[in-house]
């Protein structure tokens, strides 16, 4: 069900200091020990200019990817040689792109995602710089949390009026990239909240536990704003008021407190920056979304036993 094993380990590489002649094979040789077995082609001018960051946990792998125009090709005869078992999800963050399979050719754009066998033949190709983020997940997990065994065909993911798509995938990118940039000290924690994301951008199941770290991510993303409150973060998740209620409840807090509590993180974290010593205590205030010095000072004083004039200070 895991990739065979239960380290954690993680690993980089780019083709901009390798030789042009060189760079095609050692990064099919990079995708093949990281990712999968594919074979990589570009008409781009100076060839291929790309780089990725691959994390492997117990459970799922993590992969960061970006470059100029290319496509990449998985054959019968890579699938023969080297079988993948996974399903990776993509998240296409940046660029224009096409996924081509027995039965037919999607287009993507930046914003959307598609999920697909990797043990089915295909080409995805990209007619512009691109950057995307991958999940990948084992069939025999993928089996266990949806009770098929594979898709038939790819599918196309992407956000729509009324849906939560975009703050579901967002969340997911975040969780992705802050494994990748620090290997997790809690593995199993993240590859459940990976999960838990990639039930709700799938429609495997809608439990409470998905819309946790989807609700903490439109916390981060919008703490500068006043306004922000339990009510707009359920629309953007994409549940009731009282569903969100029940989210936080399970995790031993509210929306009201988690708000509260991320922006005093945020702005003890400015304050303590050098680089921001000489901006207004006010302005970082107003920055993390507090209307009021005072209330911001009271906030403060309350949730770290000092001021904020003195922990500047420390």
């Amino acid at each position: 069900m895991g990739f065979g094993t239960p380290s954690v380990v993680a690993t980089a590489f780019s083709t901009t200091q390798v030789p042009r002649q060189d760079r095609l094979p050692l990064w099919e040789e990079h995708n093949k020990r990281s990712l999968i077995d594919l074979h990589c082609r570009t008409l781009a001018a100076a060839g291929l200019l790309a780089a990725q960051r691959n994390l492997r946990l117990p459970r799922l792998r993590f992969t960061e990817m970006k470059g100029n125009d290319h496509v990449v090709e998985r054959s019968p005869e890579n699938i023969r040689s080297t079988p993948a078992d996974t399903l990776p999800l993509c998240l296409l963050l940046e660029g224009q792109a096409f996924y081509y399979h027995s039965d037919g050719c999607e287009v993507l754009g930046a914003g959307d995602a598609i999920l697909y066998d990797a043990d089915r033949p295909f080409m995805y190709g990209f007619s512009t710089s691109m950057r995307q983020v991958i999940l990948e997940v084992p069939r025999g997990l993928y089996e266990e949390r949806t009770g098929q065994s594979g898709l038939p065909s790819p599918r196309v993911l992407r956000p729509g009026p009324g849906l939560p798509f975009a703050a579901h995938a967002l969340a997911a990118v975040r969780t992705i990239r802050d494994a990748l940039q620090a290997p997790p000290p809690d593995p199993q924690q993240v590859e459940d909240s990976a999960l838990d994301l990639f039930d709700l951008l799938t429609g495997t199941h809608a439990g409470t536990s998905g819309y946790l770290p989807s609700a903490r991510d439109y916390i981060r993303r919008h703490l500068h704003e006043p306004d922000l409150s339990a009510a707009r973060i359920a629309r953007a998740v994409g549940i009731s008021d009282r569903h969100l209620t029940r989210v936080f409840a399970a995790a031993g807090t509210t929306a009201t407190r988690e708000i509260m509590d991320a922006r005093l993180r945020r702005a003890a974290d400015k304050l303590a920056d050098p680089q921001l010593r000489s901006t207004p205590i006010g302005a970082i205030a107003a920055s993390v979304g507090f209307v009021s010095a005072a209330h911001f000072s009271r906030a403060f004083k309350q949730a770290y036993g000092r001021t904020p004039r003195d922990a500047r200070a420390d």
